[in-house]
């Protein structure tokens, strides 16, 4: 297992995608979704009552996520989604999984939006691996499952989960803190970068706090699943 837990078994973030411009309506935007995900309407944004997610995706789809503007991930993700919404009004194969993981993604922050974005875009965008590269993505889901483990236990032990104590955003700590030694998802990692309420709520993980992480990351890890 250790030998998983390095750089050399890392998916790498892909290279840049051209830009994709908005040419559906916020109208257009909602049908799509609504052809494709049945009751998305009533979705909810972190059970905000009268919040509705599909504000938020049309939003998104129009202007990018807010977490990343003035950086260079804005045009990247926001190309991302509207590929998604394009491929998916264009009647593509897989339209309704697609669509149904964005919606359901925007009913957290925009930490998991992105990278869920990130996910299903790549996945649309056809981006191609060899045999090598597969393996690489097979163990970055288990990786990716053993971060959420961990960054829920961690938050329980700061008397969460809850808004504040989010596991999601501390998913963000772990990947800026512990990405490159466990060789965790690339594009993931420089998303995270930017998450604001990782940094603003959750200290860096340094010294033997970070030695106990990497130690119970690698407990959790199980690469015979």
């Amino acid at each position: 297992a250790d030998a998983l837990l390095t750089r050399g078994v890392r998916l790498l973030a892909p290279g840049q995608l051209e830009a994709v411009p908005a040419k559906l309506s916020d109208d257009e935007v909602a049908s799509t979704f609504e052809k494709y995900v049945p009751g998305v309407r009533e979705l909810i944004y972190r059970e905000q009552p009268g919040v509705y997610s599909l504000e938020f995706i049309k939003s998104a789809y129009r202007d990018g996520l807010r977490i990343f503007q003035g950086t260079d991930l804005h045009e990247h993700v926001t190309s991302l989604l509207r590929l998604v919404v394009h491929s998916a009004s264009e009647g593509r194969p897989g339209a309704r999984e697609d669509l149904r993981e964005i919606a359901e993604a925007f009913t957290d922050c925009q930490a998991v939006q992105a990278r869920t974005i990130e996910r299903v875009g790549l996945r649309v965008r056809g981006v191609s691996l060899d045999f090598r590269g597969h393996l690489t993505r097979l163990v970055g889901e288990y990786k990716s499952l053993a971060v959420k483990m961990l960054a829920v236990e961690e938050c329980t032990k700061l008397g969460g989960p809850d808004p504040y104590h989010d596991p999601a955003h501390f998913e963000s700590r772990l990947l800026v803190d512990l990405g490159e030694e466990l060789g965790l998802n690339e594009a993931e990692a420089r998303q995270a970068e930017h998450d604001e309420h990782a940094e603003d709520r959750f200290e860096r993980l340094e010294g033997k706090v970070k030695e106990d992480a990497l130690a119970r990351f690698r407990e959790l890890f199980d690469c015979d699943a």
